[in-house]
């Protein structure tokens, strides 16, 4: 309603003469439209709507779920428990003594592969006799097992096409042997536990005594195999110490020699005091280089300012007491000058005087000036020369230190190879040692700390948990489902769809017949549902047409549309009904209504008024054969009167296009109320385009469940076109038993009690007809 409203009070500040060349005010654009709430209720009505899909996937999953646990046969699992550490070998390969130490994860990681590793699983096998235990042998197969072997078998000669059918050959010795060991190994779990070194080795069997051995005999076999390692590992290490041993013994004294032979050619004893005190005097000759450069480039500067004349800002003349003293005398005395030459001539003695001492003054000002600048410039020369010596005594010394590094360096290559092979020889010489106490001991880093027992109760399957997975799985599919359903059902089923997506208004729904007033109607024991508004008013159907003739006449503000054309998109769609049945509730409000069956393809209008007479109508008016008073023809219905289509013409849209066809609706309009248009669908006929065009508003009805929403948005779109003014649209066959329209019903059963849910599709006897239609 605050929609409505909203639109009234836009429309009512629009002048009237422009009001009506807009399109109709109920789609007018609106905020409140634009955006869709999602809320969980419509979550619900879906999930109402599509509960018997639910319930249907939910029962298969369970049934099936249950089928299968109840008949599948029985797994008992044991366990045993076993602690690795981790293994400090000492004797390892010698490749291993520059290698990185690798994490703790990859050391435990490559043990739990070896308890799955097929070697493992052999010896086992081996040991147990297993290819002779019935476990492994060919089983009777239960009710599951048999349809799921058959569902395989089928699948794969569907895509096999024949080409790998079996050769009736028996398996060779290898086949069989690696077909025991696959299934084994299928059989077998390893579980590590998270923050320990422990691990748990599960076997599966359909007998529980042979689940328990095989698990203690994993876990036994595993630290035998664990231990033959170590051992072969040990073995093959001595012996390649050994041959290591004597290959170093001999790099070891070649080494020695070739050091030697290096020292006594070019007379190294000690590199050590030698290199410091080279080192030690570069150093120093760097050290006093720098500090010379740097006093040249000082020194340097002055030069070059006092060459540019610069005299008054060299420090050395700014500190320079005497000149300071004597700039002070020669401004006292050019003070007075200045003083007396304002009353005295430049002749006249006294200024002679004082201009005599001032350039006295300023000869040694500049004798002062000439003697410092002479200072800086010896200074200058001094330090050059000084950096020269520094510069070319480095050099010398720097020479010296490379040509002893070059010495030092082949040296201490040799030096350092002759090391590093004593070193080795004594860590391998270590390491020989080792492996012959190493070969004696049989400890083991692995441990058994709990060994299988004999299972008393199946592993699988686990039935309560199968069924409660059953319920979840199958409840979240079934909704999925349905919700997958949903967004595939893309048909228009309730007013919000036509307001939300196709932004259309919607004038109300029809329900659907029940079927037993479908039957009573076959039989002729009922009215027909295009005059379920007069026969039965107190219906349900009849409601719906009130509550649509109620918003045909509020569908304008000023004044309620004069002519109307109600069409579909398709045909079949119940228009026909539509138009009958709104005319029968607008002419109970005491107007004068006119129906044109303006279908000239499929008329249908006087079938409901006059049976099969449709000789004379629409078409004779518009070809000239018969005026317009001959056409018009009262009704049973109080106030309601109609115009037949007539026999069907060849050419319907010229007719309907013709200038006789507007003045008859012209002459019309003055003596009826309401015309109601029964036309063709919009989409392939040009007949309702025509009509739409000079109508006051059009009316679209669809099938609720069946009319796609693409195709009434193309009947939008194509009335839109031509400026046709639509109305709203009317949802026929709505069945409102569904959930999504269980409120609808609601309501009519609070008004009409008991009563009026037996009559509520028109299941009324004709007593009480016609007493409700008095």
């Amino acid at each position: 309603m605050r929609f409505k409203e909203t639109k009234m009070d836009y429309l009512k500040q629009i002048p009237s003469e422009e009001r009506y060349q807009l399109p109709p005010p109920w789609y007018i654009s609106s905020p409140d439209r634009d955006e869709k709430e999602v809320n969980l209720r419509d979550y619900w009505k879906v999930v109402q709507k599509r509960r018997w899909t639910i319930v249907a996937f939910f029962s298969i999953v369970v049934i099936v779920t249950a089928i299968a646990t109840f008949t599948m046969r029985p797994i008992y699992r044991a366990t045993t428990t076993i602690q690795i550490n981790k293994e400090n070998p000492q004797i390892v390969d010698f490749k291993e003594i520059f290698a990185v130490n690798t994490m703790d994860m990859d050391y435990y990681q490559t043990q739990y592969k070896i308890l799955e590793s097929r070697s493992l699983a052999k010896r086992v096998i081996q040991s147990l006799k297993l290819s002779e235990h019935p476990e492994f042998l060919s089983l009777p197969e239960t009710p599951f097992s048999k349809w799921r072997s058959g569902m395989i078998d089928s699948i794969s000669t569907l895509f096999s096409k024949g080409e790998f059918k079996s050769s009736g050959k028996e398996p060779s010795e290898s086949e069989k042997e690696t077909l025991l060991i696959n299934t084994f190994l299928k059989k077998l779990k390893v579980e590590p536990l998270r923050n320990s070194r422990l691990v748990k080795v599960h076997f599966d069997s359909y007998y529980p005594e042979l689940s328990m051995q095989v698990s203690n005999a994993i876990a036994t076999t595993y630290i035998q195999q664990n231990l033959e390692n170590r051992f072969v590992t040990t073995e093959q290490a001595r012996q390649w110490l050994t041959k290591q041993l004597e290959d170093l013994k001999a790099r070891v004294e070649r080494a020695d020699e070739e050091l030697q032979a290096f020292g006594s050619k070019h007379d190294i004893i000690s590199l050590e005091e030698k290199e410091n005190v080279h080192l030690q005097r570069l150093k120093e000759l760097n050290e006093a280089l720098t500090k010379a450069e740097s006093e040249r480039i000082a020194k340097e500067a002055l030069y070059k300012q006092a060459k540019e004349r610069d005299f008054d800002s060299l420090p050395s003349i700014l500190e320079n007491k005497l000149i300071m003293d004597l700039k002070q005398a020669y401004i006292q005395i050019e003070a007075q000058y200045m003083k007396l030459s304002e009353t005295f001539k430049p002749n006249y003695p006294e200024m002679v005087r004082l201009k005599s001492q001032m350039e006295t003054i300023q000869k040694r000002i500049d004798s002062e000036i000439n003697r410092i600048i002479t200072g800086i410039k010896n200074d200058y020369e001094s330090s050059l020369r000084r950096e020269s010596l520094l510069r070319k005594a480095f050099g010398q010394q720097k020479a010296r230190v490379m040509e002893m590094n070059e010495k030092a360096i082949q040296y201490n290559i040799l030096k350092r190879e002759a090391d590093t092979n004593k070193e080795l020889y004594r860590g391998l010489l270590q390491r020989m040692k080792e492996a012959g106490v190493s070969a004696g001991i049989t400890a083991s880093n692995i441990q058994i700390v709990d060994q299988a027992e004999f299972p008393t109760k199946p592993h699988k399957p686990n039935k309560m948990l199968n069924l409660i997975l059953a319920v979840v799985v199958g409840l979240f599919l079934g909704v999925g489902l349905a919700f997958f359903f949903e967004y595939l059902d893309n048909t228009v089923k309730a007013p919000e769809d036509v307001e939300q997506l196709v932004r259309l208004p919607s004038f109300g729904m029809v329900p659907k017949l029940s079927i037993e007033r479908k039957r009573r109607m076959e039989r002729g024991d009922s009215a027909p549902v295009e005059l379920i508004t007069y026969a039965h008013p107190k219906s349900m159907l009849s409601e719906a047409y009130r509550n649509i003739r109620t918003s045909i006449l509020l569908s304008f503000p000023e004044k309620p549309p004069k002519k109307m054309a109600i069409t579909s998109p398709n045909p079949a769609e119940g228009k026909t009904t539509t138009v009958i049945n709104t005319a029968i509730a607008l002419s109970q409000t005491g107007a004068r209504v006119l129906i044109i069956d303006s279908d000239l393809r499929k008329p249908r209008v006087h079938k409901i008024f006059n049976g099969e007479d449709n000789g004379l109508g629409l078409s004779n008016f518009l070809s000239g054969h018969t005026n317009l008073e001959a056409i018009i023809r009262a009704t049973e219905v109080p106030n309601l009167f109609y115009i037949s289509s007539g026999p069907i013409p060849p050419n319907p849209s010229e007719l309907i296009g013709s200038n006789l066809f507007r003045s008859m609706i012209g002459s019309l309009e003055e003596r009826f109320d309401h015309i109601i248009f029964d036309c063709p669908p919009v989409l392939g006929f040009a007949d309702s385009l025509i009509l739409s065009s000079f109508m006051d508003g059009v009316i679209l009805v669809v099938v609720g469940g069946q009319t796609p929403r693409e195709t009434l948005q193309r009947a939008k779109e194509v009335l839109f076109q031509i400026n046709a003014k639509i109305l709203g649209v009317v949802i026929n066959q709505v069945n409102i038993y569904r959930s999504d329209y269980g409120y609808y019903y609601y309501r009519y059963h609070y008004y009409y009690g008991k009563e009026g849910k037996r009559k509520e599709l028109g299941y009324t006897s004709s007593s009480e007809d016609k007493t409700n239609s008095t």
